[in-house]
């Protein structure tokens, strides 16, 4: 099973997008995710260029669509319509899956119908997933832990994809998320042949943060063993974000690599 990592681990450090690859190369994950945002040309190419050295595929990309529920129409058409550019992007990098983020309900869910808000992001879920299809990609979609965002428990996940109703769009699920929102391992069940990729973190508390798995309370663990029940065979994915002391992030990714593969090799899910 492969172990990647997520980019979001450089956020807020002087590591930069490029030398995060050769950083990960190091510690010895076996893929490299990418987020869209604010991807320049140049940069584009700086880290195809820098993937393909390190010998390190792009596993994933990741693209949020915070709009993509807006009130006004033509925002919400333009969000589609640039989302269908970051799949473009991750085509150029490579990869066959793209993890997809909706935000939240506007307004709390009020004024406008959940159910019409909900209606909208079937549509711009399913208008780009069947673009990325036509081009070699999978789609995942994350569920974000705020009380008002569209899916935000793995309930509300297997709705859309049921409501969705395209077998190339699953799951994508955030251990950190679960255990925050009280989503316990026993509910990677109802995900089971519908989950396309996985987030591995840890914190401290109920409250959402990513740091190194191992430092934290999320019983990682026990996620683990049923994910290798349920015969889950895609990547386990580690995202750190925002290290409180941002100049020892090299040390928290490496500690990070070297935690998550003892527990996925003494679990057998890693050689």
């Amino acid at each position: 099973m492969q172990l990647s990592i997520s980019e979001n681990a450089w956020w807020g450090t002087d590591v930069d997008r490029v030398k995060g690859i050769e950083v990960a190369k190091k510690c010895g994950f076996d893929e490299y995710c990418a987020f869209t945002t604010d991807l320049t040309p140049q940069l584009r190419r700086s880290m195809r260029e820098a993937m393909r050295e390190a010998r390190l595929p792009c596993g994933n990309i990741t693209v949020v669509v915070t709009s993509l529920i807006d009130l006004n129409a033509d925002i919400r058409r333009m969000t589609v319509d640039w989302a269908k550019r970051q799949v473009d992007i991750g085509y150029d990098f490579g990869t066959t899956k793209m993890i997809l983020v909706p935000g939240e309900y506007v307004w709390e869910g009020q004024e406008v119908p959940p159910k019409v808000q909900w209606g909208w992001a079937v549509d711009g879920i399913r208008e780009i997933a069947d673009y990325a299809n036509d081009l070699g990609i999978r789609t995942g979609l994350e569920f974000e832990t705020p009380k008002y965002n569209i899916i935000n428990s793995v309930d509300s996940v297997v709705r859309m994809l049921d409501d969705i109703g395209r077998p190339y769009v699953q799951g994508n699920t955030d251990f950190v998320h679960m255990y925050v929102v009280g989503d316990g391992p026993e509910a990677l069940r109802k995900l089971r042949a519908r989950l396309l990729n996985v987030h591995f973190a840890d914190c401290k508390g109920r409250n959402h943060a990513h740091w190194p798995p191992g430092a934290g309370v999320v019983p990682l663990r026990e996620y683990l063993s049923v994910l290798k029940e349920i015969g889950y065979q895609g990547a386990i994915q580690m995202e750190l974000e925002w290290s409180p002391e941002p100049a020892k992030i090299v040390e928290w990714v490496q500690d990070g690599y070297n935690s998550t593969a003892k527990m996925m090799k003494e679990l057998g899910m890693r050689d």
